[in-house]
């Protein structure tokens, strides 16, 4: 099971009780006496409980980090990606689970990280409009995606963090359709999803944004309905969405702990490619209280972005270097410096 803690009001609080959990540090390979090399405990992060973390779900329940000799624990940030990637940076999570531009931020600071591998191919973050906002422009499914992107104007609309992906998606989309991100709609960062449903239920925002499965439950909590998703956009089929991070530290003082970890994803990705329903049971425990239909379509949203392969590519990168350009933020770093690509190329084989 995934833990999550909460109630906690700072990040470096969050990070004392989040990242504390489980001790990343080197504590010696022993053999398991299975054949497998025994590598240890460790912490993953993850920036936010979505669905798109699919291959990670399957791979702790389905015991394929255990295969590989490494005892997983994944953990939800209550206070959203900075403080995920806060964990990483000081050396309290093997790995950290985010977005593609808040792993790259620190990167280009100068922080000891790279990244690692690609969880989810395609851009899955799902905008939604409040009912106030759909009664207002009378946008339906069926209208033109200028309209539906248009009904944003001045309106508020809640992100995770600022720089995440959903502030990235609309600072990519909205010039395309004549609009300034900031001038006509207010980027309000709300750290989690929790927040953004109760703001959305009282009117205090018309838009949020998420991966599934927030917007489809948004839909079917009755508070809003979706808008547009970056899959709607052609040059953005190749994103490297979801990724997970290093240390470079860890890179360099337990890689067996490191290839571990890729190898688990690896595998829980063959899984979900080869049968894609084989890793039902496995997300529905991570979310019992989403009904059927939220379920299986934030299921089958996530289940197709599965890439082929963990490795980023330099075709990946460079689409993930595209959007950055296009939304204004240039990425500032190379493949090279970003991507630790030859463990994982170790790794996979």
């Amino acid at each position: 099971m995934v833990r999550t803690i909460r109630g906690i009001g700072a990040a470096t609080a969050a990070l004392a009780l989040v990242l504390g959990l489980t001790s990343c540090g080197d504590e010696g390979a022993a053999d398991s006496g299975s054949g497998t090399t025994d590598l240890g405990s460790a912490t993953i992060v993850l920036g936010g409980k979505v669905i798109t973390w699919a291959a990670a779900y399957v791979a702790v329940c389905e015991n394929y980090f255990t295969d590989h000799g490494l005892d997983v624990e994944l953990t939800v940030s209550p206070q959203g990606t900075t403080a995920a990637i806060a964990g990483l940076v000081s050396g309290d999570a093997l790995s950290a689970m985010t977005g593609a531009p808040a792993a790259v931020s620190p990167i280009r600071e100068g922080a000891p990280v790279q990244m690692l591998f690609n969880a989810s191919r395609g851009y899955g973050v799902q905008v939604v409009g409040s009912n106030k906002l759909i009664d207002a422009t009378g946008v339906t499914p069926d209208s033109s995606l200028e309209d539906r992107v248009h009904a944003l104007r001045g309106e508020t609309v809640a992100i995770l963090n600022p720089g995440d992906s959903i502030d990235q998606l609309l600072r990519f989309v909205l010039p395309k359709f004549g609009m300034d991100p900031d001038k006509d709609i207010r980027m309000l960062a709300l750290n989690n999803y929790s927040n953004m449903f109760a703001a959305m239920k009282i009117d205090k925002i018309g838009g949020l944004a998420g991966s599934p499965p927030n917007g489809n439950q948004a839909e079917s909590q009755g508070i809003g309905k979706i808008l547009f998703s970056g899959d709607e956009f052609e040059e953005l089929t190749q994103y490297p969405y979801l990724v997970g991070s290093a240390n470079t530290r860890e890179l360099a003082q337990n890689p067996d702990k490191v290839k571990a970890l890729v190898a688990g994803i690896a595998d829980a990705m063959k899984l979900l490619r080869d049968d894609p329903d084989a890793g039902k049971p496995c997300l529905r425990k991570e979310f019992p209280d989403l009904d059927a239909k939220t379920f299986d379509a934030a299921y089958a949203y996530s289940v197709k972005s599965v890439p082929d392969s963990p490795l980023i590519t330099p075709e990946a990168f460079k689409a993930l270097s595209d959007f950055a350009d296009t939304s204004g933020t240039p990425l500032g770093v190379d493949y090279e410096k970003a991507v630790a690509a030859d463990i994982v190329k170790e790794a996979i084989g």
